[in-house]
């Protein structure tokens, strides 16, 4: 995946093993996908769960061959493309020859600088160069003063000047330490011309060439100034995407994966509730469709999770543990935004966040034993094993070894405030 462009048909095959993988499928039996796969993609801080796509990590992978031409430029593989193309020693990164045969796999490489291209785009955005000595960079024509070329920054100004392929250093007069000699066409130029023309000098005189050092190529969303093919990747699922405040702040790390990916998913009301199973006809008409724990109402995520008179205890029973009161909100989702837009700080914060996990992991486990395995439930049953799961998670990643899982349970007012 890091040399060769992957065919289609072999990338959605990966990308069908993933899903099935992601969701639990086998050979005998599929089960219910509760999410679009775009959705699961997307990053964390987007809503997501930052699975990675097949297509876009190999052309990010194939993003490194494209920058090395340029970063390895005296290694011989660019000195045998060089002279296969009949490329000139000026160029900074590949593109596709107009004419002439050219091989698949290098075919494949350049075109990624296309603009037109899915990750062109990102590609011509992010890099820029550093300018030393001025001899390798167009003056008007590549990214070095500021986040895009003169030509664009300038456009009036690129129409009229005659010198719009010189370098650099050209334009510097021959000279590290010459005014800068910008050539326009011979005629009075216009007042706003003239503003422009030395509103582009003031940003000119800040620059200083160095003849000793060769112009470099850098990439800007990166601390080595290296194109990295997880830069690129990351910078291109940003296209189009803004954050989610709420999915983004769940991942704290704070109880096991599954129980992070399943209030994720409870949130978004994509857990398999019978609501959720009546709309993909999955429970068939004269099946209940009632709420296992109050037989009340429809069974839909908020009502399992939060309206149901024995949820609503299991909160109490927790909140009352923290001696915090409470107003039953509309939504799961309205619950989790005050729940974690708290005051707490440190071991307290842990502590108060890991308890929402643990009381939804905790409710739809007895739920599920209550449905499959005719168990019978218990409010204080149930928040004895969200105040366990708590305690065993927070003994577990902050080391906490002094008070045994009872003790944690029983004195949490103090354990709170331990300073680690």
């Amino acid at each position: 995946m890091s040399m060769f462009k992957i065919p289609v048909a072999v990338a959605k095959a990966i990308g069908k093993l993933q899903k099935q993988f992601f969701w639990g499928d086998t050979l005998e039996k599929r089960k219910v996908h509760l999410l679009k796969w775009e959705k699961v993609t997307k990053k964390k801080e987007f809503g997501g769960l930052g699975v990675r796509r097949v297509i876009q990590q190999n052309l990010a992978l194939l993003a490194r061959w494209w920058w090395r031409f340029n970063e390895d430029k005296d290694s011989l593989w660019v000195k045998v493309i060089r002279g296969k193309y009949n490329l000139d020693n000026g160029v900074w990164l590949p593109s596709l020859p107009r004419s002439g045969c050219i091989s698949n796999l290098w075919r494949d490489i350049c075109s990624l600088g296309d603009p037109s291209s899915s990750i062109g785009p990102v590609l011509s955005e992010g890099f820029r160069i550093q300018v030393h000595s001025g001899q390798d960079t167009s003056f008007w024509n590549h990214i070095w003063l500021g986040d895009r070329t003169l030509k664009e920054a300038f456009p009036r100004l690129f129409l009229i000047s005659n010198q719009k392929e010189d370098t650099v250093r050209s334009v510097k007069d021959g000279s590290g330490n010459a005014q800068w000699k910008l050539q326009f066409r011979t005629r009075r130029m216009n007042v706003w011309e003239t503003n422009l023309s030395e509103g582009l000098h003031q940003r000119l005189d800040l620059v200083t060439l160095d003849q000793a050092k060769r112009d470099v190529l850098q990439w800007k969303w990166t601390a080595d100034k290296r194109l990295s093919s997880k830069s690129v990747y990351q910078q291109w699922e940003q296209i189009g995407q803004s954050r989610n405040q709420l999915l983004g702040s769940l991942w704290k790390n704070l109880c096991p994966p599954k129980v992070e990916i399943f209030s994720w998913m409870a949130i978004q009301d994509r857990v398999p509730t019978r609501s959720v199973l009546v709309s993909r006809n999955i429970i068939q008409e004269g099946q209940s469709v009632s709420c296992p724990l109050c037989s009340l109402q429809l069974e839909t995520p908020d009502h399992l999770f939060l309206h149901c008179f024995f949820s609503w205890n299991v909160w109490s029973l927790i909140l009352d543990w923290w001696h915090v009161s409470w107003v039953c909100p509309n939504s799961l989702s309205d619950l989790a935004l005050w729940w974690f837009d708290n005051g707490f700080r440190n071991l307290e914060k842990n502590i108060w966040e890991a308890s929402f996990y643990a009381t939804l992991w905790s409710m739809w486990l007895a739920r599920n034993d209550l449905v499959f395995n005719n168990a019978t439930l218990n409010v204080e049953v149930v928040g004895e094993l969200v105040k366990t799961r708590v305690a065993m998670w927070m003994k577990t990643k902050f080391g906490i070894k002094v008070y045994s899982v009872e003790e944690f349970k029983l004195f949490l007012d103090g354990i709170r405030k331990l300073k680690l």
